[in-house]
């Protein structure tokens, strides 16, 4: 569904391209242009209109058929429907988004299509990395920011998901985070965050990741430690036993306690 929500009336540009993984695991996708990515589907997207008028809260369903042929190879296809809105030419744009030299600025919003063509396809992906973001192992305070890497070897997405479970110094599990399944397209990394918010944590903690491949009901794990020490609280609790301890000091050593005589 596309609704023209800018005030005035556009014209709505449809553009195919495909898509792909990145081993940069910070980039979820890449947009090919005009290439074909070594998965392609943008042949076999077709929607309905090409490019098409809304008036300001107009709305459009723009179907989009999907025609893959028969002797397609098993695994994964993937293409993305892209969609761009313009001033109705002859209309003075006016509204932010152009720039000072007079170029409009278009943005872009799509729509990306996974498509698993039945058959013998490679299933081949584990995980690859699991510590604290950045591999920071002291903290002042929660919350707890992870981060998991995983990547994909084979021919089609996947779709891995699991658990953290939290225990302290003691063995006793104190938290348990889900993490819900995301995808991880082929010849790829993939990196996923998950953040544990816990007030009042003190110690030395142990995070346990188990994760489900997404396929054969594999299980991959990996354990990871890390230290929460609120120093300023800490500080603040020493300075007030130095204190104690040297009132007491002074209190013995300048007040004497006789015992009276009978």
């Amino acid at each position: 569904m596309i609704t023209n929500r800018l005030g005035r009336d556009v014209e709505i540009l449809i553009d195919i391209e495909d898509f792909t993984g990145s081993q940069d695991p910070s980039e979820t996708v890449h947009l090919l242009g005009s290439q074909k990515g070594p998965y392609s589907l943008k042949d076999y997207l077709h929607p309905e209109l090409m490019s098409f008028k809304l008036s300001h809260g107009q709305r459009m369903l723009l179907p989009v058929e999907i025609s893959i042929p028969l002797d397609a190879e098993p695994g994964g296809l993937y293409g993305s429907v892209l969609i761009a809105a313009q001033p109705v030419i002859g209309e003075k744009e006016t509204e932010p988004g152009t720039s000072s030299g007079g170029a409009a600025v278009v943005t872009r919003l799509g729509t990306l299509f996974f498509i698993r063509v039945s058959g013998e396809v490679a299933e081949d992906g584990f995980l690859k990395d699991f510590d604290t973001k950045v591999g920071k192992k002291f903290f002042e305070s929660g919350p707890i920011d992870f981060e998991i890497l995983f990547e994909n070897n084979g021919n089609v997405h996947i779709t891995p998901y699991g658990t953290i479970s939290v225990n302290n110094l003691l063995g006793k599990e104190v938290g348990s985070i889900g993490v819900e399944p995301w995808f991880v397209m082929p010849d790829s990394l993939r990196a996923r965050e998950k953040s544990w918010d816990r007030n009042f944590l003190f110690g030395r903690y142990t995070a346990h990741l188990k994760v489900n491949r997404g396929y054969g009901n594999l299980v991959d794990e990996a354990v990871t430690s890390f230290w929460v020490l609120p120093w300023k609280i800490v500080t603040a609790g020493f300075v007030l036993l130095f204190l104690f301890l040297w009132a007491l000091k002074w209190l013995f050593s300048n007040i004497e306690i006789k015992k009276k005589a009978k």
